[in-house]
């Protein structure tokens, strides 16, 4: 077997990284990646061959080639393009397709991971030991996955999409700290039960899920 083009450079801790491994389950594209282990807890995004891969220290990264993407929408849209064939559920076939399924990762990185991101900064630095008064702005984003999800089967279209691997690997991030709740979330719950069921959910999320647990109990009660 030739070595894979790809590489990956991940910590399963990491949501975005979560999302990235679920979408290569999900297009059974394992095979053709090689994934390099950047330990994020112990520095190993900020080591100096790691910086000359990317100087935002900032993982997944994914390299093919001459090309390197450092944002793991820009993966995700990437793998669908590589590996989706005509007619797979991933594939995105025409432009209303492509919009809606990038306007649902743009929520994802521009509201939803940025508000676990912005409360888990503060508690991975001791800023804070009791993040509740800090959810109010993460309740508000679900709120709004809530409102998208009364639309649609799914986070962007009628059927399943990388938007919705980004957003639950965000999702079950947040419900460390917000339960999601069907009485308050309704569709959501629903949603996210559906997601849990995927046969790779598992593997691909709940061990890295585990693992962030593990480490955030020490910080916060949880």
């Amino acid at each position: 077997m030739s070595t894979p083009s790809m590489v990956l450079y991940y910590d399963e801790v990491s949501p975005p990284v979560r999302g990235v491994l679920l979408a290569i389950a999900a297009l059974g594209v394992k095979d053709r990646i090689k994934f390099e282990y950047i330990n994020l807890f112990d520095g190993g995004h900020l080591a100096a061959d790691f910086l000359k891969i990317n100087p935002l220290h900032t993982i997944p990264v994914l390299r093919h080639g001459d090309l390197t993407l450092i944002d793991s929408h820009a993966i995700l849209m990437y793998l669908c393009d590589t590996f989706a064939p005509a007619g797979d559920t991933f594939g995105i076939p025409d432009t209303l397709t492509r919009a809606k399924v990038f306007n649902m990762l743009c929520f994802n990185n521009g509201h939803l991971f940025q508000r676990d991101a912005e409360v888990m900064r503060k508690i991975f630095r001791g800023e804070i030991t009791d993040p509740t008064n800090h959810l109010p702005p993460i309740e508000e984003t679900i709120d709004a996955l809530e409102h998208f999800l009364q639309k649609s089967r799914y986070t962007a279209l009628d059927h399943l999409s990388v938007a919705d691997l980004a957003i639950v690997a965000t999702l079950s991030t947040l419900n460390l700290l917000v339960p999601i709740e069907a009485n308050r979330w309704p569709r959501v719950h629903e949603w996210f039960k559906e997601m849990q069921a995927l046969p790779y959910y598992n593997e691909q999320n709940s061990v890295g899920l585990e693992k962030l647990r593990g480490i955030l109990a020490t910080r916060i009660k949880i």
